[in-house]
C-alpha cells in the first residue's frame, strides 16, 4: 500500500508546559507537529487545502479558541479543529461543534480519548484532500479527452476520426468488442454534431425479442395487437431530429433489416396498425462486434447504407499504455462517489493490471476498479481472477507447473463467468478447440452449467 500523505498537527495553547507535554505525547505517533502560543501566530500560517489538523485551547489571553476555529473555517471549511475545554465550557464546546468544530476534549485530558480524536481528524483530512486531488484531476480534462481517456496511438486516432466524422450528417458504423465503450463513442458522435440538441436514443438490438423488434423500432397504434392498450412512439420517430444508436445491429433479423433499409432509403416509417406514413429524420449510428462486410446473415445493401463512416474501438489489451491511467481514473471516480480515500497504485498492482488481458474491456475494468476502491486496495489478483485469498496465500508453496495450472483454471472460470456460460464465446475468446476445452473442463472439474444465467 502506498505511503499515506503526512498530515501536520498544529498545537495552539498559551500555556508552554501544556504545549510541550502535548507535543511530546503526539510525537510518539506523528512525525510533524508544530506549536504556537497564540491563535494569531497560528492563523498566519494557515492556507486552503493545507495538510494539517488543529488542536487548540478554548480560552487563551491572546485570543478566543472558538473565534480562532471560526477564522480557520473561513479559510478552509474542511480543516478539522479540535477544542480543548475546561469542565465549565462543555456547553460552549457542544454548541461550537454544531457550527463546524470537529471535536472537543475535556480537561484534564484523557490521553486515549485525545489520540483517538486526533487520528479520526487526520483520517478525515486525508480523505478530504484525496477527494480534492481526484476532483482536480477530473476537472483538468476537458472535451473529448475527458470522454475518451487514453493517449495510446490507437486512441488518439479514434478521437481524431470521431471529431472529423461527428459534424458530417452521415450514418456511422462502430466496431468493437463487448465492453469497449461503443455507446460512449456513439453519444460523443451525437454531442459533437449539429443534432446535439435532439434526442439521443439507444437500442440494444440483441436485447429485443424478434417479435417485438418492429414495435420497438416503428411504434404502434392503439389496438394494433392484443396488448396495445394505447399508441406507442417507436425509437425511429422518437429520435427524429437527433440520433438513433443501434447496438449489436448484427442481431436484427433479415426481415427487420429490410424494413430498416426502407427507412434509410425513403425517410418514412409506418407504425404497426397504421397505413399512415410519417417522415423521420434521424442519424443512424450502428455498432457491431462482428465484421459485417460479406456477413452471411447481414444484408449487404443495408451494410453499405450504414457504413458510410467507420470507427473502430481498440480493446484494452491492444492499448496497454492506457490501462493504468484508465484504472486510476475509475478508482478515483469510485472514491469520489463513495467518499473513500484515494490511494495511488503500487508498482506491483500496476504490473498485475498490465499482465491481465481484460476480456470484458472497459466494462470489466469499471467493475474491478469499483471493487478495488470500496475494498480498500484489496489484492488485485483476487479481483481479476476471483481467487479466494486462501488460495493465493497457498500458491507460494506450489511448483511452477501447479501455478500455471491454477492460472489456467482461473482464466477459464473467469471467461465462463464473463460470458455467462456461453461456450462458443469462451472458445472464441481463448482461441481454443472445443475438444481441448472439454479436456480442460474435465481436468479442472468445471461445469459450464454453473455459469449460465448468473447475474
Amino acid at each position: 500500500m502506498p505511503e499515506q500523505q503526512i498530515i501536520k498537527i498544529m498545537v495552539v495553547d498559551d500555556d508552554k508546559d501544556i504545549r510541550v507535554n502535548t507535543v511530546d505525547l503526539l510525537s510518539t505517533q506523528y512525525p510533524r507537529i508544530v506549536d504556537f502560543d497564540s491563535p494569531q501566530t497560528a492563523l498566519a500560517e494557515i492556507y486552503p487545502h493545507m495538510p494539517v489538523i488543529i488542536l487548540t485551547d478554548l480560552r487563551m489571553p491572546g485570543g478566543d479558541g472558538l473565534e480562532f476555529a471560526q477564522a480557520v473555517r473561513e479559510i478552509d471549511e474542511d480543516l478539522p479543529v479540535i477544542l480543548m475545554t475546561g469542565y465549565g465550557d462543555i456547553s460552549i464546546a457542544v454548541d461550537a461543534m454544531k457550527h463546524g468544530v470537529y471535536d472537543f476534549i475535556e480537561k484534564p485530558v484523557d490521553t486515549d480519548r485525545l489520540l483517538k480524536s486526533i487520528q479520526r481528524a487526520v483520517d478525515k483530512r486525508r480523505l478530504s484532500l484525496s477527494l480534492l486531488e481526484a476532483q482536480n484531476k477530473l476537472e483538468q480534462q476537458s472535451g473529448i479527452e475527458a470522454r475518451l481517456i487514453g493517449n495510446s496511438p490507437m486512441m488518439k486516432q479514434l478521437k481524431q476520426s470521431l471529431l472529423q466524422l461527428a459534424p458530417m450528417d452521415l450514418p456511422i458504423m462502430i466496431y468493437g468488442e463487448t465492453g469497449v465503450g461503443k455507446e460512449l463513442v456513439a453519444r460523443s458522435l451525437h454531442d459533437y454534431s449539429e443534432r446535439k440538441d435532439g434526442n439521443f436514443v439507444a437500442l440494444n438490438c440483441a436485447a429485443i425479442p424478434e417479435q417485438l423488434a418492429e414495435a420497438e423500432l416503428f411504434g404502434y397504434e392503439k389496438g394494433a395487437f392484443t396488448d396495445a392498450k394505447s399508441a406507442h412512439i417507436g425509437k425511429l420517430e422518437y429520435a427524429n431530429g437527433g440520433s438513433l444508436f443501434l447496438d449489436e445491429i448484427e442481431s436484427l433479423s433479415l426481415s427487420m433489416q429490410a424494413k430498416l433499409l426502407r427507412v434509410l432509403q425513403d425517410g418514412v416509417i409506418s407504425p404497426l396498425g397504421s397505413n399512415e406514413e410519417r417522415k423521420t429524420n434521424c442519424r443512424i449510428i450502428s455498432a457491431s462486434k462482428d465484421e459485417l462486410r460479406n456477413h452471411q446473415d447481414f444484408r449487404q445493401d443495408l451494410f453499405f447504407r450504414l457504413q458510410v463512416g467507420e470507427l473502430r474501438i481498440p480493446p484494452l489489451r491492444q492499448r496497454k499504455e492506457d490501462i493504468i491511467m484508465l484504472f486510476e481514473y475509475f478508482v478515483m471516480q469510485s472514491c469520489e462517489n463513495f467518499k473513500i480515500e484515494y490511494l495511488p497504485l503500487t508498482d506491483d498492482s500496476g504490473k498485475q493490471l498490465l499482465a491481465y488481458d481484460w476480456p470484458g474491456n472497459i466494462r470489466e475494468m469499471i467493475n474491478v476498479a469499483t471493487r478495488y476502491a470500496i475494498n480498500g486496495c484489496q489484492n488485485l489478483k483476487q479481483l481479476l481472477f476471483n481467487v479466494e485469498p486462501s488460495v493465493m496465500e497457498n500458491q507460494q508453496d506450489l511448483s511452477l507447473k501447479e501455478q500455471l495450472n491454477d492460472y489456467e483454471e482461473n482464466l477459464i472460470r473467469s471467461r465462463l463467468a464473463l460470458y455467462e456460460g456461453n461456450v462458443s464465446a469462451v472458445l472464441a475468446d481463448l482461441k481454443l478447440e472445443r475438444r481441448t476445452f472439454n479436456q480442460k473442463l474435465s481436468r479442472y472439474n468445471i461445469s459450464t452449467t454453473d455459469y449460465k444465467n448468473k447475474k
